[in-house]
Parts: C-alpha cells; structure tokens; sequence
C-alpha cells in the first residue's frame, strides 16, 4: 500500500490578472480573510499552504471590467477571447484542491468539499470548460504548461453584464499587484496599461489613476 504521504500531489497553475496579481490578497483565498478595501471575508480553502512558487505570465486575452460587485463596490476585472491583446497576470503553483477552492469562493459558493472545477485530468486534457449555470466566474481556460502542471485561468460565464468602471480601492489592488509582479514597470507604464482597459478607458480621469498608481507601493 502507498504512503499516502509519498503520493505525487497534482497541482495546478492558477493564473491570475485582477485583484489575484497581489500576493497577500490572492492569500485570503488560501487561508482565509478579507483584503484591504473589500467588504468581504473569504473563507480560505481546506488545505491553507501557501503556493509553492508565482511567477508574472503574459495572457493574450483582453482585459476589461463589468457588472457590479458588492465586496468592491464597482466592476470586477475579466478577460474576453474574442479578440488578441495583453493582460499582464501571476500565476500561482497550487494544488489542484485548493484551485477548487478558489473558484468556488469566487463564485460566492461555500467551502465544504464539493469538487466545483471538472476532475485534473480533464482539466489537464481540454482548452476550456463551462461550470454550471451562468457563474460570475465559470467560464475556465487552460492557457499553457509550465513545468508539467497546466496554467489555467478563469472568467465570465456571464455575456449580460456592461461594461463598468471598478472602484478605487480595486484598481489600488490590481496596481499593488503589478507592480509586485513587474517590479521594472514604471508608474507610466503601469497607468498606460491601465488606461487602456474597458472600463477604465474613457471613464475614469487619467489623472486620477496617475495619482493611485503613484500612492499605490
């Protein structure tokens, strides 16, 4: 009989591109909390070690905001497939539970060992898969390999929602998270990039993204 300790742990890269690119904020999905400027508490997931290593990914997919969430106060972040662009992301080498996890506190579902995402091997075998019902976050996508764990991201089952503007204390988060990620990236590289978005473009002042990229460590 195998140790169960000396079994080979399937593990996932989980790619983030919004509030995830921070590190201690992608840890209240982990552990359990709630980040600055949100008003909800997440839960953590059942197994609450941290990743085992992140690195910045590039996605060529488009960045852009839509609907209205409560726990920020303003439009979350997506991505679209319907045409090529480049949405700077993180990814986190976490097990294929804790993924799981996270996609469920996601989509506001509880953390009670319900297998949410399509078994590993699917998830390893298929480019894209569409989670029951129309989630806020069901639509996922298998985007790469890395490492021999595959890279797999997640966005929008929803095609209802406009397009809107996020809140201050989201953008804050995402900046924080980019500039942990690419640490070489100027303060107008960043608000370039930013003021490119759906969402923000057109919507919200540059000046007043300049100034939160500035105050933003």
């Amino acid at each position: 009989m195998v140790n169960p300790k000396h079994q080979t742990v399937e593990r996932i890269w989980y790619a983030s591109y919004g509030s995830n690119l921070s590190f201690q904020r992608f840890m209240c999905y982990i552990t359990g909390g709630r980040p600055t400027g949100s008003e909800k508490t997440n839960s953590g997931c059942r197994d609450k070690t941290p990743p085992l290593d992140n690195k910045p990914i590039s996605l060529n997919l488009r960045l852009y905001f839509a609907g209205f969430s409560t726990s920020w106060q303003g439009a979350p972040a997506f991505i679209g497939t319907d045409k090529v662009s480049v949405t700077l992301g993180r990814m986190y080498l976490i097990t294929d539970e804790q993924f799981n996890d996270v996609v469920l506190q996601e989509n506001d579902k509880e953390v009670d060992g319900t297998r949410f995402v399509p078994p590993f091997q699917q998830l390893t075998q298929e480019s894209e898969f569409e989670l029951p019902g129309k989630r806020l976050y069901g639509h996922v996508l298998r985007v790469g390999k890395e490492s021999n764990w595959p890279v797999i991201t997640f966005t929008t089952s929803r095609k209802d929602m406009p397009i809107g503007s996020p809140s201050m204390a989201y953008i804050k988060i995402i900046i924080s998270g980019i500039k942990e990620t690419y640490p070489a990236m100027t303060n107008t590289q960043i608000c370039e990039y930013l003021m490119r978005t759906e969402g923000i473009h057109n919507r919200i002042p540059t000046e007043h993204i300049i100034h939160w990229v500035e105050e933003t460590v």
